[in-house]
């Protein structure tokens, strides 16, 4: 019995994991033209604070921080 509870919950991870992977690419496409525009402005005023990092980068990160908080509860 136990056999047939175990595809239920490895369908549920894999629906996860992409939903996860969609929301993050979803969040990163909006960080990309955030950052771009970031580096017209001073590094005082820029919204993310990667110093140092390319544009992908910068957004990558931002995407990566901010994507988890949608799985809080």
């Amino acid at each position: 019995m136990a056999d047939t509870a175990r595809p239920d919950l490895l369908e549920l991870r894999q629906r996860d994991r992409l939903e996860f992977r969609l929301l993050l690419w979803g969040t990163f496409l909006v960080c990309l033209p955030i950052a771009a525009f970031s580096r017209l402005l001073p590094t005082a005023m820029r919204p993310f604070r990667c110093r140092g990092k390319s544009i992908l980068g910068e957004a990558r990160e931002a995407a990566n921080t901010i994507a988890p908080f949608a799985f809080m509860r």
